[in-house]
């Protein structure tokens, strides 16, 4: 009988020492995260992307050998997104005369300052971001339990994660921006007082 994987399944196999697992992880978000490699940084080639793509598998399971996070397609973002900083901090190293540098694709401010060497993303960063969205994925489930609309609230938060733009957001979900940007404003009010420890705790 074929085995029925899940994120966190294929994280235990990764732990026992098996490859399946990263394999099944490997093709169930390298797409998405290509894409949001695009999305993030202008500049980007179908190779940055690759390349960027290994980097972050390769230390996603040297992390999860260690320890198994709550909140797994989390887990894999936060370091897609620091191997993106990384990446590009290493390439504009190498082409300090290029004349057309990478730049952001929205208004975060991701890596802090993509020219300064120094402020490459430390592993001890990931670990730090990676407890905050974990405590933050356990007052989701919380919040779930208790809210309604919680599964929409959901969706608009992954894809705002997902560098998605609110307009963006409104044209998937086939709704206008100005009740899209309402109603994530209502999502943001109820799940202020499920986080807060969170937010307290990441200071």
């Amino acid at each position: 009988m074929k085995k029925q994987w899940d994120d966190h399944s294929a994280v235990n196999d990764i732990r026992a020492g098996k490859q399946e697992g990263a394999t099944y992880l490997y093709y169930q978000y390298e797409g998405r995260l290509r894409g949001v490699f695009k999305k993030w940084f202008r500049g980007l080639s179908d190779d940055d992307a690759e390349d960027i793509l290994q980097e972050t598998f390769i230390r996603f399971i040297n992390h999860v050998r260690k320890a198994s996070p709550e909140n797994i397609s989390a887990y894999l973002f936060t370091i897609g997104k620091h191997e993106c900083c990384r990446f590009i901090e290493k390439k504009q190293l190498l082409s300090s005369q290029e004349t057309t540098p990478f730049k952001q694709n929205n208004d975060d401010d991701m890596c802090d300052d993509v020219d300064d060497l120094n402020n490459v993303p430390s592993d001890i960063d990931i670990e730090r971001e990676v407890a905050f969205l974990d405590c933050f994925a356990k007052a989701l489930k919380k919040f779930e339990k208790k809210e309604n609309n919680a599964d929409q609230c959901f969706s608009i938060l992954t894809l705002m994660f997902e560098g998605w733009s609110l307009k963006e957001i409104a044209d998937k979900i086939d709704r206008t921006y100005g009740a899209t940007r309402e109603f994530f404003s209502q999502c943001r009010k109820k799940l202020k007082p499920y986080v807060e420890d969170c937010l307290k705790h990441n200071r």
